[in-house]
């Protein structure tokens, strides 16, 4: 194992060291270890001589992985259209790992079938040579076909039909709140996103659990300031819905108690929720 992570790290691809049972990397901070140096190789090799060799996906390397697990029970044929010829590693599951030229795709699936997955920005994965991946088809990366590329990127943002919320009371000060609520979660700066995104859902469920929010409203908000922050590229649609989902209970069984009437007109906020960063 070691002599094929030096391999491919003569040749440029920088790699880190992955535990045989769960593919799970030995380093601290994972594929974001990677590296390309020998003495950083050797000195992990050293450490955990039984690791596998795991290669980081995205810009690092220039390739994004379409992952099929046999497993799941669906192959080629779950997909609307066959695969370009690329580089093709069988697994050690039985699936197969599909190389593409990396396009800026994150993590999520979009909407791919229920076997198929995707490591991109923020991904890696496991490299042929190491025990049970083989190496099928001996090429580089292809372009991914458009129609598989827009299967997985995330929906394009598209903004509901207007519809003036109307709440009893308290217009202005849910105003403020939710101006500033997703605001700052459009703007939060990288490592604060996601703990940023499920205290932003949090809030915004106190406001339904108050009454005061339509929750679709807050759903949708919140998915347009997280893709505006990057966050949906980094951990995927799938995860984001789930952070929204889960912050949103989480609020809503905690009602926010909100002042008084302030007595001004009704607001669309509706608008506000899909005003999106500048």
């Amino acid at each position: 194992m070691l002599n094929l992570a030096l391999s491919l790290a003569a040749a440029g691809t920088p790699v880190f060291p992955c535990r045989p049972e769960s593919k799970r990397p030995y380093t601290q901070r994972g594929f974001k270890d990677a590296s390309v140096y020998p003495h950083v190789l050797k000195r992990w090799w050293a450490d955990w001589p039984d690791a596998l060799v795991g290669m980081p996906t995205g810009e690092r390397t220039n390739v994004w992985v379409l992952d099929m697990d046999s497993y799941k029970g669906a192959g080629l044929d779950a997909l609307p259209h066959s695969l370009p010829p690329t580089r093709t590693v069988r697994t050690r599951s039985g699936g197969r790992h599909f190389y593409f030229r990396h396009v800026g795709l994150g993590n999520s699936p979009g909407r791919l079938p229920a076997a198929w997955d995707v490591r991109g920005t923020g991904g890696y994965c496991l490299v042929a040579g190491n025990p049970g991946y083989t190496l099928e088809v001996d090429m580089p990366p292809a372009d991914a076909p458009e129609w598989l590329v827009t299967l997985i990127r995330p929906r394009p943002y598209v903004p509901r039909p207007s519809q003036p919320y109307q709440p009893q009371s308290h217009d202005r000060y849910v105003d403020a709140a939710v101006r500033a609520e997703l605001a700052a979660l459009a703007g939060a700066a990288p490592g604060t996103r996601g703990t940023l995104l499920n205290r932003t859902a949090f809030t915004l469920g106190t406001f339904v659990g108050a009454g005061a929010l339509d929750r679709g409203e807050a759903e949708h908000g919140l998915f347009d300031a997280a893709h505006g922050c990057g966050l949906i590229a980094l951990d995927g649609e799938r995860a984001v819905r789930a952070t929204i989902r889960r912050g949103l209970d989480a609020g809503t069984r905690q009602p926010r108690a909100l002042p008084e009437r302030d007595n001004t007109p009704l607001v669309d906020v509706s608008k506000l929720l899909r005003k999106r960063r500048a």
